[in-house]
Parts: C-alpha cells; structure tokens; sequence
C-alpha cells in the first residue's frame, strides 16, 4: 500500500462527489428505480438474450457465444488472423478475462486507447476504479515514469501528459485494421450494440475495418430508451456528470439506401461486426442465488464510499476487481474465497450508495462464512485492520 496513493484516491472521489452534488437531477431516484426494475427484468432473461441476438444477427452482425473467457479468446484470435496491431477501448469484461495479456502472449501488439488504461498499461499498474483507473496515481509519478519509459521529457501538468499519451495513441489507431471494443449494453427491441464514452477514441476503434465487441450475457436490455437511462445513472455515479461526451449506437456495418433505395453494405468502415457474448461463470452464479449481484453497471459509486478502499485503496481488489463487490464477485466466479474479503467492514455504505440498492454486505457475509462464531470473528477483525491502516495513514499524513 502507497500512503501518496491513498491521498490521490480520496482526492479523486472528491471531486466526483463535489460534481455529484452539483449535478444532482431532481428525478434522480426515478431513474434509479426504472433500472432496477429493469435489471430484474433482463439479467438471467434467455427469452431476452435469444431475442437480441436474433435482431442483432438480423441487422447483419455476427454473434458468437463464449461459454469461458479461454473460449472467448480462441474465437477473436481466430478472426485477428495475422494482425499485429490491435487496437481497443476500455472494457471491464475484456479485462475479466485478460484479454490484452493473453493476445500480447500471441506477439499481438495491443494498444489500448482510452487515456487511463493506455498510463495503466505503459506503467504497468493496477486499475483503482473501473470508469477511473489510474484515480490512484499523481500527475508527478506519471510524467517521471512516462518520461523514463519513452526516453523524453514530458511536464507533470495533466494537459500535457494527456496531450502526449493522446498521441501516442492516434499514431498506433492509423496502423491497426481492427478494433476492439466492449458495450454497455445490447438491445432486443433493436438489436443494437450501446456504447458510451468521454474521449472520442471509441468513434476511431470502432471504425476499422473489422469491429469485435466482446461483452456479457448480462449486459441485455429489452430498448435503447432503458439502455440509455442506464447510461444516464452509470454517468452520474461514475464521473457527477448527466450524460457521456458521446454515446454509440451500433445496429448494423456501414450501409447506404441512396440509389434506388437499395441497401448496400460496407461503404465505409466497418464492413464486418462481431458480437461475442460471454457466459463465463454468471449462469452458474445465478444459479447459486446470487443474481441480484449481476444488477451491478460498474459504476464504481460504492468504492467511493466504501471505509476501508478509502483507507487502503485497491489492495482491497484483485486486477478489475475492486473493494467488496468485486471481491465477491471474483469468489463466486473462481469458486474459491478470496482472503481479502476478511477486509470487509459489512457497514452497508455500498449498498446505500449503489444507485441499485445491490446489498453487498449480505452477500459477502454469505460467501466469505456461515458460521456465525466465524462472522462476528470477521467483523471484529475487520474493523481493527481498518483502525490500525486510518491511525498509520493519519501518521503518515502529519509527518508529510
């Protein structure tokens, strides 16, 4: 654990709280309730899932489905061929089943081109928020180990090590014929791919030639109208904003009625879209009951308010998964209980912040022990390891 971490996280959640405030919309708590009830709806939904890809195959865009993340993997290697350079866009699932390493381990050069994964990457650290990676690292610390890495000067101030990674980034986009990319959601009512971001970098990954989305089975929605509040709500816990720079909406190749009303496909890029949906464990935790921890979009809002991720940062996580939740999650997906959950404080601050009321705390005092004896022997060490880290970070802090 880095103490100057530490400082930069809260830091950070600061100031997505501070916006938060700001921006709060007055029917806030009606779009979190619509998202639930839809949530509920859609998760675990096969009628859904079969519908979307129906409408999705129907618009002409292929969709494969992965039971594994190996199997995942083994289907976009199949259709790289013999590309060197990919390119991709900030994707939780993608980093679910470590994509980017596992095609790296192939001699495929991949450049992420999100701004904070692409630092992540180069430096070679560990994600601290899933919409935020690098919320843990100072502009100083980036700029002193960028500027060793690529062997050039660059200044601490953020617009220049945005401005510098920025185009590093651009120069590796004009190299690659294909793109990778996640989603936010895919619908059934339209059969679209629903993506939203804030840098733009998406709108130049996915108009390579080829196009591979790789998302999850839980990421259906039954319109885009329900999709887009979805995207409203992860925005707003996320970042305090209302809605993302920009959303994408994906039904179909590039095609054109202009002669006679005729359609005619690949006018421009993409000519080929590949949809891969993957399983990888959520049937099977559905099945145990823990469906409800599906609900989750990812925003990251319990993080910020979470005491013990504020007090140590991600050394509560594993990789992308990150405080409780993720914790958790990873358990149930490795069938193997991950220690760190000896962490949790179960004080419900997730839950009471989590925009769909996940409750977090019952679900992690259910994994991690049914013995009662054993639970309250959690809880008490949980909350000493808590006090022991906030008395060192305090020392720390007045000794700075």
């Amino acid at each position: 654990m880095n103490f100057e971490e530490i400082i930069a996280i809260r830091e950070a959640f600061r100031n997505v709280k501070k916006r938060q405030a700001e921006n709060m919309p007055p029917d806030l708590n009606e779009k979190f309730k619509r998202l639930r009830v839809v949530r509920e709806i859609s998760v675990g939904n096969n009628d859904l899932i079969k519908k979307a890809v129906e409408r999705i195959e129907a618009n002409g865009i292929k969709v494969l489905m992965a039971k594994s993340g190996d199997e995942a993997i083994r289907i976009i290697l199949e259709r790289l061929k013999d590309e060197k350079v990919i390119v991709k866009s900030k994707s939780n699932v993608t980093k679910e089943i470590r994509l980017t390493e596992e095609l790296e381990s192939k001699g495929i050069k991949v450049v992420e081109t999100d701004i904070g994964d692409r630092i992540l990457q180069v430096l070679k650290e560990k994600p601290s928020h899933p919409t935020g990676p690098i919320s843990h690292l100072p502009a100083r610390r980036i700029s002193q180990q960028l500027s060793k890495i690529y062997g050039v000067q660059i200044n601490e101030r953020p617009e220049d090590i945005v401005e510098f990674v920025r185009n590093e980034v651009r120069e590796n986009i004009k190299r690659s014929n294909i793109g990778i990319t996640g989603a936010n959601a895919i619908t059934a009512e339209e059969g679209s791919i629903v993506l939203a971001h804030n840098e733009g970098n998406i709108s130049e990954v996915i108009r390579k030639e080829k196009h591979i989305v790789v998302t999850a089975i839980d990421k259906v929605y039954p319109s885009v109208e329900e999709a887009l509040n979805m995207l409203k709500v992860i925005t707003y816990n996320a970042t305090g904003s209302l809605i993302p720079s920009f959303v994408e909406i994906i039904s179909s190749v590039s095609k054109t009625a202009d002669v006679e009303k005729k359609f005619f496909k690949g006018v421009h890029s993409p000519a080929e879209i590949i949809l891969i949906l993957l399983d990888n464990n959520r049937t099977e935790i559905m099945e145990k009951g823990f469906k409800e921890l599906l609900f989750c979009i990812d925003c990251g809002n319990c993080l910020l308010y979470c005491p013990m991720y504020n007090t140590v940062g991600n050394y509560f996580g594993e990789e992308k998964y990150l405080g409780g939740k993720g914790l958790v999650l990873q358990s149930l997906t490795k069938e193997e209980v991950n220690k760190k959950l000896e962490f949790c404080l179960t004080c419900g601050k997730c839950k009471k912040n989590c925009p769909l009321s996940i409750d977090i705390p019952s679900i992690i005092r259910n994994v991690r022990s049914k013995n009662l004896s054993h639970e309250a022997y959690t809880f008490l060490k949980s909350h000493l390891m808590w006090l022991y880290y906030v008395l060192r970070l305090k020392v720390w802090s007045n000794l700075k």
